[in-house]
């Protein structure tokens, strides 16, 4: 049955967002480059970011001087520009390890910034959320599993993975591989 306008919404929903709280623009981490593109710092206030030309010349109420020499008033935002500004907020975030990505998938522009000094903390949440953007609807640790086996980058497993699968069946020394095979070779496969 649908919720009604008159329910009380779920705790785990949470409170329910004004239409000022979900303005940015006024956010001090927040400095919009062009009309409906920001950029969002993580870390410390943005003071100056360099805005986006894009191409278009609408008329101004107020005369404008044209340079002489062919520059621009505005600084374009280049790809270093991203990219030095990116560095800045790493280091300036005092952790050893992140990542700062933007992918397409299926036509679909998704981003991702962490950081960690855990660098199997950075990995997970990199790959985990790379398996989401793949398909919502796949588990994702079946996502994973088909990416690495599909993959040409042979992966090398701890002795001890390959323990603990042993001890999570009913084998036992006596059994074949066949057993084995048996054992953990049901269609939903393994977790190592």
């Amino acid at each position: 049955m649908a919720k009604g306008d008159d329910d009380p919404p779920d705790a785990e929903d949470g409170p329910i967002l004004s239409p000022d709280e979900l303005d940015i623009t006024q956010d001090e981490h927040v400095a919009e480059i062009d009309d409906g593109r920001y950029v969002v710092s993580p870390g410390d206030p943005i003071d100056d970011v360099p805005t986006v030309d894009d191409g278009t010349d609408e008329p101004s109420s107020a005369p404008v001087e044209q340079p002489t020499d062919g520059a621009t008033d505005t600084p374009e935002l280049t790809e270093s520009d991203v990219h030095a500004f990116l560095e800045t907020q790493f280091e300036d975030s005092g952790s050893r390890y992140g990542f700062d990505i933007t992918a397409t998938f299926d036509g679909s522009i998704q981003q991702r910034q962490m950081v960690s000094n855990d660098v199997v903390t950075i990995f997970e949440s990199l790959v985990l959320w790379y398996a989401q953007q793949i398909d919502g609807k796949t588990p994702v640790e079946e996502v994973l599993g088909i990416l690495l086996m599909e993959a040409n980058v042979p992966v090398r497993y701890p002795p001890a993975s390959l323990r603990r699968l042993l001890e999570s069946t009913e084998l036992s020394p006596d059994d074949s591989i066949a057993d084995l095979i048996a054992a953990v070779g049901d269609e939903d496969g393994f977790r190592i």
